[in-house]
């Protein structure tokens, strides 16, 4: 099911196809202390799991918590510049993160050639993601109740998969929402009820994100949360501003988009505060 609100706002209306605007928010700053951990491992159904402790860092914002916390899932190339960025977002509006390591602990430096995609797939991250929420419940600076997840590409499409009934089922209420950024959308009769955002551009070639969660919108009942949004003459890697020179990965193009990545920062914002945040309460 599709979304929005309905107070457009022309100029961004003009520039975004398959939606409605909200209207726009602007990153802060803030400052974090971080330390990085070791989280154990235990059997997930349908997943693989690392054969050693999976590793992360959590960052936590100054300040009087504890704070609703966001799971972040690195892309195909393992943990990059853009997950701190995205930790440094998130704390500017009041929440703590966990960038999550799936490789390290697997000693898998990248799954981005299609040769190596076999060697950790979205739904084995996936279980990465159920561990790292089950610890997280019993780290006093967070809620351990307010857990979220915002995956980019790879990690995008395990943010999608880890809203599957099965994972939901294994622990209900544990993940709170979900936001998949260019990850395709997969499997809509394996859905659960976990709110679920995906973003994505419509020139995206790297897994036709913008296609598949589209059409992943249709296959879905009214009770099952879901928001698409996509972004015409954009790419993958559109909300990365260290992106700014298009360049090319396994033969797909890459590219920071400023118009795209204000406008998603704005709607990621709105959708964590309701399902996460301070209104999720």
């Amino acid at each position: 099911m599709v979304r929005g609100n309905a107070g457009c706002i022309a100029r961004l209306c003009a520039a975004i196809s398959f939606c409605i605007v909200i209207g726009g928010t602007t990153r802060a700053k803030a400052q974090t202390h971080s330390e990085y951990v070791t989280i154990p491992v235990f059997q997930v159904a349908h997943a693989r799991p690392p054969q050693q402790p999976l590793t992360g860092q959590l960052l936590v914002p100054w300040g009087n918590g504890p704070f609703p916390v966001v799971i972040l899932l690195h892309g195909c190339g393992g943990v990059a510049a853009n997950e701190a960025l995205w930790s440094d977002r998130l704390a500017g509006w009041g929440y703590a993160s966990l960038i999550l390591n799936s490789f390290a602990a697997r000693q898998v430096a990248s799954v981005c050639a299609p040769a190596y995609q076999p060697l950790v797939t979205p739904i084995d991250r996936a279980g990465d993601v159920m561990n790292a929420a089950a610890w997280l419940r019993n780290v006093p600076s967070v809620y351990g109740t307010r857990i979220g997840v915002l995956g980019l590409s790879h990690g995008g499409g395990t943010a999608a998969d880890v809203t599957r009934r099965e994972f939901q089922q294994s622990a209900p209420g544990l993940i709170k929402a979900s936001v998949d950024y260019y990850g395709r959308c997969r499997d809509a009769s394996a859905h659960g009820t976990v709110p679920l955002l995906a973003l994505a551009g419509e020139d995206d070639t790297w897994g036709d994100p913008a296609r598949t969660c589209k059409e992943f919108a249709t296959r879905l009942r009214p009770d099952q949360p879901f928001e698409v949004y996509t972004y015409p003459g954009t790419v993958h890697g559109f909300d990365n501003p260290r992106a700014q020179a298009l360049r090319e990965g396994e033969g797909h193009p890459i590219q920071y988009n400023h118009t795209a990545a204000e406008d998603s920062y704005a709607r990621v914002k709105a959708f964590l505060d309701r399902y996460v945040g301070h209104a999720g309460r």
